[in-house]
C-alpha cells in the first residue's frame, strides 16, 4: 500500500488540477505566538547602486508593508538581484544607503543574522544545496533551526507544527521518505514549507518556478496564494516577467536605463 502512495505522488503533474481541492487544509498555526511587528518591513529611499561605474539601479523608493504581497519584475539585467541583496542584508553597498529592514536603520550596528531572522528564502537554485540523506519531515523541521539537516531534537511544538505543514501538502505519509526521493515540484513545496515553519515577516521567492511545467506551475502558485491569503507575511515574488497565476497585490517593475533601472510601484 506505501508503494501505491508513493507512486501515486511523485509527479506534482499527477495532482488533481481543480484549484480548490489541492491545498484543502488550512495553514498551520503561527510558531510564535507574539511577534515583533514592523511597519513597514522594508524601506528604501533613494537608493542607488553601482558595480565599477555601471549604474544597476537609480533613485528606488519602495516600502513593503506587513501582510503585503508584491511582485517584482524586470528583464534580465535590470537590477532585480542588487534590490533582494540589499533586503536580505547580503550586498555591502547597502551600507551607504538610505534603507530601513525590520526596524533596523541599515549601518546601525546590526548583523546580517538580525535580518536574516525575519526572512524566509526560496529560489529555484536552492534544491541543489540539499544532497545528503534527510527525511521530508526533517527537512521541514530544520526550518525551525536554520540548518541543512537536524542536529538537535525538536521541541513537541515544533513536530506538531511541521506535521500540520506534511498534511497540508498531502505528504504527510511519506514523511520519513527521503528528500532526495521526491520529484523537482514536490522539493520545492517542502522547501516552502521549511522557509514558512516560523511564519516570518517576509517570504522571498526569487524566480521560483523555473524549470517547472505549467501544471507544476499553477500547484505551486496556488500554495504561495494561499500563503499570502491566509498569513500575515508579506511576499516578495521576483520574476522576469508578470505571472498572471499569481495573485499579487502590487508590482514593483524595474525599467532599464542608461543611468540604472528606475522603478515604478502600482496596484495589481
Amino acid at each position: 500500500m506505501l508503494k501505491q502512495k508513493l507512486i501515486s505522488i511523485n509527479s506534482l503533474s499527477e495532482l488533481k488540477e481543480k484549484e480548490s481541492t489541492t491545498f484543502v487544509k488550512t495553514l498551520p498555526q503561527d510558531y510564535i505566538l507574539k511577534k515583533a511587528v514592523f511597519k513597514p518591513l522594508v524601506k528604501l529611499k533613494n537608493v542607488c547602486v553601482s558595480y565599477k561605474e555601471r549604474p544597476i539601479v537609480n533613485n528606488i523608493c519602495w516600502v513593503i508593508n506587513p501582510g503585503e504581497f508584491w511582485q517584482l519584475i524586470g528583464p534580465n539585467g535590470s537590477g532585480k538581484s542588487t534590490l533582494l541583496s540589499l533586503i536580505s542584508g547580503d550586498n555591502p553597498k547597502a551600507y551607504l544607503q538610505d534603507i530601513t529592514l525590520f526596524g533596523m536603520k541599515k549601518g546601525s550596528g546590526e548583523s546580517i543574522w538580525d535580518i536574516k531572522k525575519y526572512i524566509g528564502f526560496f529560489s529555484s537554485e536552492v534544491t541543489r544545496s540539499f544532497r545528503r540523506f534527510v527525511t521530508i519531515e526533517n527537512m521541514i523541521i530544520s526550518g525551525f533551526l536554520d540548518s541543512i539537516g537536524l542536529y538537535k531534537k525538536p521541541s513537541d511544538r515544533q513536530i506538531i507544527i511541521a506535521h500540520q505543514w506534511l498534511k497540508l501538502l498531502n505528504m504527510f505519509n511519506i514523511k520519513d521518505k527521503s528528500f532526495q526521493f521526491l520529484s523537482e515540484g514536490h522539493k520545492r513545496l517542502v522547501l516552502i514549507a521549511r522557509a514558512m515553519v516560523k511564519q516570518p515577516p517576509l517570504l522571498i521567492l526569487d524566480e521560483p518556478t523555473n524549470g517547472l511545467d505549467d501544471l507544476d506551475t499553477k500547484i505551486f502558485t496556488e500554495l504561495i496564494n494561499k500563503i499570502a491569503f491566509e498569513s500575515s507575511t508579506a511576499i516578495l515574488y521576483v520574476s522576469h516577467r508578470a505571472e498572471t497565476a499569481i495573485k499579487a497585490n502590487y508590482i514593483y517593475e524595474l525599467l532599464p536605463n542608461k543611468n540604472g533601472s528606475t522603478g515604478v510601484a502600482y496596484k495589481n
